[in-house]
């Protein structure tokens, strides 16, 4: 899997919101290989998209298609401060159905210690066991790791907002504390997303 992640700000809400789901329609029928995606926007303004694709290829060759070029000369203007990163490096966790998920919330990390956090990567069945256990509002977790290995994006999916607000109020258990804390010293999060009403796809 590869996934494609675009960030940027709101300039123009109406036409951020009746051109953007045209994708949908105008150009996802001639996407061959795309996997879906999350797309979202935050309270002061920004948006989040995580597309999912079968390869990098797939996703560049989307990229360069009249439909892609059609689309995104009308969504333009709707956005400011676009940003691309590609990420050829993802992570999966949960066992839920993502696409049932009412809140979304996307950590944007920095990697301190690329050994140590890849070393937890070659942990995740470990690890996702653990949290799956400690959290049951979470129905998965998809981690894309960008392509200049500094940055990462972590996209998690709750069952909605308040089920999440209340259990990360709660002390976790000593194991979970436990592997926070080497997270904690492999990366940093830098920003919290919160989509509080996620189109996915």
């Amino acid at each position: 899997m590869f996934i494609q992640v675009v960030t940027g700000k709101i300039a123009d809400r109406a036409k951020f919101d009746e051109v953007g789901p045209r994708w949908e329609t105008d150009v996802k029928p001639t996407a061959e290989g795309n996997l879906g995606g999350t797309v979202g926007t935050t309270a002061d303004g920004k948006f989040f998209v995580s597309s999912r694709w079968e390869s990098a290829e797939a996703a560049e060759k989307n990229n360069a298609s009249p439909a892609q070029a059609k689309w995104f000369e009308e969504f333009a203007p709707a956005v400011t401060d676009v940003e691309y990163h590609n990420c050829p490096t993802v992570i999966l966790m949960g066992s839920g159905n993502k696409d049932d998920a009412k809140f979304v919330q996307v950590m944007v990390g920095q990697i301190k210690d690329r050994a140590k956090f890849e070393a937890l990567n070659d942990r995740m069945g470990e690890i996702d066991k653990v949290f799956s256990n400690w959290r049951s509002d979470v129905l998965g977790d998809v981690m894309a790791v960008c392509d200049d290995h500094q940055h990462f994006y972590d996209v998690v999916y709750f069952t909605n907002e308040a089920d999440a607000r209340a259990a990360e109020s709660k002390e976790p258990p000593a194991e979970v504390q436990q592997i926070m804390g080497e997270m904690d010293e492999a990366a940093d999060i830098v920003e919290y997303l919160d989509l509080k009403d996620p189109m996915l796809s």
